[in-house]
């Protein structure tokens, strides 16, 4: 099994100390994106992504020619003006640029269809603030049915693709989540099992250079059957019919119930149709 993609802060120091993973590496200011991505190579490393969290809009952002080739995650408040992100929306879709918008602000889930409909990938943060539920549903239903062309909106595409009837879809790897694709550095090296835990200061060793095989660290197993214990616990997300393809992630394990039950119910029936019309289509299209 291929060992989980390391996602760390920007330093040199602690790239060369990492051996045998992939990287995701976060920066502050838009001129480290080139330095990081050249960096991360130069140490003998593939890279995943580059992650930028900024406070400004996205109509602050500019694009840059020494951006080409590297893999963006730009997490944004919103999109600002659009007049302002009209001139630069090509160089954005050309870049193949991850735009993360919080669904917790409704003029976000507005923006997604725009920047979506125009050709740019858009990933809907699902934090502590609660959609608005009934705009949710609409742009999902948009981003999985519209008979026009257009690129991607995040988490509904994931959930789309890899829906398979009585299995669970945990799209945690659209947000660089889930200990069996990503762990998480600090400046220190200390590794912990998400963002948020290395927020919290929980780690599961002390440096990556200790990490091993994180199979034998028991820390990482038990991350990797987290799920099971909503059934242990008896939680109220277990009785959700969407809960295949929600895991306790669009209403915060809960903390938006009920709204987030009938959406993700919803999505569960409207992504079985999807998949319904799409064999429905092969089928016409296989040789009688």
């Amino acid at each position: 099994m291929k060992p989980p993609i390391l996602v760390c802060p920007y330093n040199r120091l602690l790239l060369d100390q990492i051996g045998g993973h992939d990287i995701v590496v976060r920066v502050e200011n838009p001129p480290d994106i080139p330095r990081a991505a050249e960096d991360v190579r130069c140490s003998g490393k593939a890279l995943h992504s580059v992650i930028i969290e900024t406070r400004q809009p996205l109509s602050a952002f500019r694009p840059q020619d020494d951006w080409v080739g590297i893999p963006i995650a730009l997490f944004v408040p919103g999109m600002g003006n659009f007049r302002d992100v009209a001139p630069w929306v090509g160089s954005i879709r050309d870049l193949k640029m991850h735009v993360y918008l919080s669904a917790g602000d409704r003029e976000n889930l507005t923006s997604c269809r725009v920047l979506a409909s125009l050709g740019v990938t858009c990933c809907l943060v699902f934090d502590t603030t609660e959609p608005d539920w009934e705009a949710l549903s609409d742009l999902m239903t948009w981003a999985v049915f519209a008979p026009s062309s257009h690129a991607p909106v995040e988490p509904f595409h994931h959930v789309a693709v890899h829906h398979n009837p009585g299995a669970y879809v945990d799209w945690g790897v659209v947000y660089f989540d889930g200990p069996g694709a990503f762990l998480h550095l600090d400046s220190a090296g200390r590794v912990a099992l998400s963002h948020r835990e290395l927020q919290n200061g929980s780690f599961i060793t002390e440096h990556v250079s200790l990490l091993g095989d994180p199979f034998e660290n028991e820390g990482y197993r038990n991350a990797l059957n987290a799920w099971r214990h909503y059934f242990l616990s008896d939680h109220p997300c277990i009785a959700c019919e969407g809960w295949k393809i929600c895991m306790g992630r669009f209403g915060m394990n809960g903390r938006h119930a009920p709204g987030c039950r009938a959406f993700a119910s919803d999505m569960l029936a409207e992504i079985e149709q999807y998949k319904g019309r799409q064999q429905e289509e092969q089928a016409e299209r296989a040789p009688s």
